[in-house]
């Protein structure tokens, strides 16, 4: 059975200026090709989280950057872009746009990475509850305080920006085992075996085990049980029923996710979205 995410987002605008006035934010789903946007183009400043699924940024001269979870992706005013999907159901992106006179001056003071469109930045459980927190309040917020809002917006926007990894390639090793994050990261419907996975990156399943072991701290399946509690965690939080979560997660039934839960995060998915 196919599950559907669903969307939650709020458009606000202060003034009667859309493309200077313009506060937003939301999780956003794309499950399918046609959510795909080529020669994209806007007038104001948007940049999104990459929290789940896989795609293509594809930059005005034509490059082409893999975008997965973590990817931090920015729509600068003006600049023509596409962002191809990867239609595989599983992406879920937070968002946050403001207006164009508020990247002139953020960019006025050298805040922004205007030069990188697309970078990789580390992000946790505190980072998604930032995310609904701002949700929420955009929500809730009367038109006298949307100028506070947008300041929190853009508190996060920089904070986002400037914990930008910068990752090492000059090991191989390092760069398999970067591959192998991203495949069980992604896969959090356990469609391949680890043993497939081990196949897919050409190396035998136990020199996997080890080396992922030894890079990562932990067991490949203790990774994998991780990363689908992980993406369990902030689908509750952007509103996805338990049983939904649960099938997305790639769980036959809600009593075996819920056990998983809680045996991994500690407190059951019920409670954990009551005490969030």
């Amino acid at each position: 059975m196919k599950v559907e995410m669903k969307k939650d987002v709020i458009y606000r605008c202060i003034g009667s200026d859309f493309d200077n006035g313009i506060i937003a934010c939301g999780f956003m789903t794309k499950p399918t090709a046609s959510h795909s946007q080529y020669n994209f183009r806007i007038n104001y400043y948007s940049c999104f989280l990459l929290l789940s699924g896989s795609g293509i940024y594809h930059t005005a001269d034509n490059k082409k950057i893999p975008i997965n979870p973590g990817a931090f992706v920015q729509r600068l005013p003006g600049v023509c872009h596409s962002t191809e999907i990867i239609p595989d159901g599983n992406w879920l992106e937070f968002f946050i746009s403001f207006g164009h006179s508020t990247y002139d001056y953020l960019c006025s003071l050298g805040l922004l990475p205007v030069d990188t469109p697309v970078l990789n930045i580390p992000y946790d459980e505190i980072t998604i509850q930032t995310f609904s927190r701002l949700l929420r309040k955009l929500k809730e917020a009367n038109d006298g305080s949307l100028p506070h809002i947008l300041l929190q917006a853009q508190e996060i926007v920089l904070s986002l920006s400037s914990s930008a990894e910068k990752t090492s390639f000059q090991d191989p090793r390092n760069k398999i085992m970067e591959e192998a994050c991203h495949l069980l990261s992604s896969d959090v419907n356990q469609s391949r075996s680890l043993e497939e996975i081990a196949d897919s990156l050409n190396i035998s399943y136990e020199n996997f085990r080890k080396q992922f072991l030894k890079y990562t701290g932990v067991s490949p399946n203790r990774y994998r049980i991780e990363q689908r509690m992980k993406h369990a965690k902030l689908m509750l939080l952007s509103g996805i029923s338990i049983k939904e979560t649960a099938l997305l997660t790639g769980y036959s039934d809600t009593y075996s996710f819920t056990r998983q839960f809680t045996n991994t995060v500690g407190i059951p998915p019920g409670r954990y979205i009551k005490e969030r």
